[in-house]
């Protein structure tokens, strides 16, 4: 069990399985009323005993988690590991644990596990804020929903590119769609720094995540529009579909053909005739 507590709320309990009661639905929203618009929560599990700083930034991660389930019934089935220690199982490492290291968070598919480290939240947490973590858990949960709804274009392109500027479009529409309260654009603006702040150069990587301004922009977009459709992540829109109903928009395409020649045929002989 995690009891949260909550700054000007009762504590409240969630089940292991993280999935948020009737009841939490309700009353979330009593946590984002912090500055950063984001999480006055202390999270405490069990008997452990950690900082001040390092239990603030674990019930931002935590919080986070939880409203986005709230939200996308998807991703309910992943597990948050955070902060994970040096040395925490995961299938996504050669030697298949964790290394705690400065910028350690990434999405597991063979486990469908999330790791994030003390070290990166501490490192987020002293140059970005709280929201940069809400927004480092939203883009990993991202990752989640790709691979459940479409797996990774990563697996049939080159690049990698594609699904991670679509995870910071989706984490986007999370930060709009998921949070109980509306961000300010400063918050925003804060988070869009934090993402524009790891992109990079390096378009001959495979793992290339996208410039800083391309990174920025997804998230964005993503935001503004507040839609799955619009990142190409929803069941009706996405990549996977557009490539399965392509080959009937060619069909479909040809079948005009003779016609559409016919016409534009017709429309040449009326313009040099005059008419």
């Amino acid at each position: 069990m995690i009891s949260v507590r909550l700054l000007s709320a009762k504590p409240m309990v969630y089940s292991s399985d993280r999935r948020l009661s009737d009841s939490c639905r309700k009353s979330i929203r009593c946590w984002l009323k912090a500055p950063a618009s984001l999480l006055a929560v202390f999270v405490v599990t069990g008997s452990s005993a950690v900082h001040a700083q390092t239990i603030t930034a674990v019930g931002v991660a935590k919080a986070s988690e939880l409203v986005i389930k709230s939200y996308d019934p998807i991703v309910r089935d992943i597990s948050v590991i955070v902060p994970a220690a040096a040395g925490t199982p995961t299938a996504c490492s050669k030697d298949q644990r964790s290394k705690n290291s400065d910028w350690e968070a990434f999405y597991c598919r063979l486990d469908r596990k999330i790791l994030i480290s003390q070290r990166n939240l501490n490192l987020i947490e002293n140059r970005f804020g709280y929201i940069a973590i809400a927004t480092l858990v939203a883009h990993e949960m991202a990752h989640g929903r790709q691979h459940a709804l479409t797996g990774f274009m990563g697996d049939i392109a080159w690049s990698a590119v594609f699904d991670e500027l679509q995870a910071d479009c989706i984490a986007g529409v999370y930060m709009r769609r998921a949070s109980p309260l509306p961000f300010n654009k400063q918050d925003i603006q804060k988070a869009r720094t934090f993402l524009v702040s790891i992109g990079d150069y390096s378009f001959q990587e495979r793992n290339w995540h996208g410039t800083p301004s391309m990174r920025g922009s997804a998230f964005t977009y993503g935001y503004d529009q507040g839609s799955l459709d619009s990142c190409l992540a929803s069941g009706e829109m996405n990549w996977r579909k557009l490539l399965d109903d392509t080959p009937l928009v060619i069909d479909d395409l040809i079948n005009k053909a003779p016609a559409t020649l016919e016409n534009l045929i017709e429309q040449g002989f009326k313009i040099l005739e005059g008419r």
